[in-house]
């Protein structure tokens, strides 16, 4: 179980390392924690942002995961494996939209009630 847990960590740490987008969805996901602790989100509201927060995380490494599958299975470039890849990006898309238009909805109240 423990080397289970350590290569899971070590796929994690790849995935930062190399995708640019996951450290930027990691960075994200630690201001969002920041700014929940700085406004003093509710226990549900904390874990709504987990949640969505954390599936966008995940859905970029299931990106990652297939762009490098069909890298491998075609180094060269193909329109069908670009389609596979836009496809398998979209994931990242949706989920992102989701977890900004989640944001506003716990965020904005308190911005607006911090401002007034």
């Amino acid at each position: 179980m423990k080397e289970s847990f350590l290569g899971a960590l070590r796929g994690l740490e790849a995935v930062i390392k190399k995708e640019r987008n996951a450290k930027v969805i990691f960075l994200i996901g630690i201001i969002v924690i920041i700014a929940g602790v700085y406004f003093n989100l509710s226990a549900d509201e904390f874990a709504i942002l987990i949640i969505v927060t954390s599936g966008v995380f995940v859905c970029e490494v299931f990106n990652t995961l297939v762009e490098n599958i069909l890298d491998i299975i075609n180094p060269r470039y193909d329109n069908k494996i670009k389609i596979l890849k836009d496809i398998s990006s979209s994931a990242v898309l949706l989920s992102s939209i989701g977890a900004v238009a989640i944001g506003i909805l716990i965020f904005l109240p308190k911005i607006f009630n911090l401002l007034h």
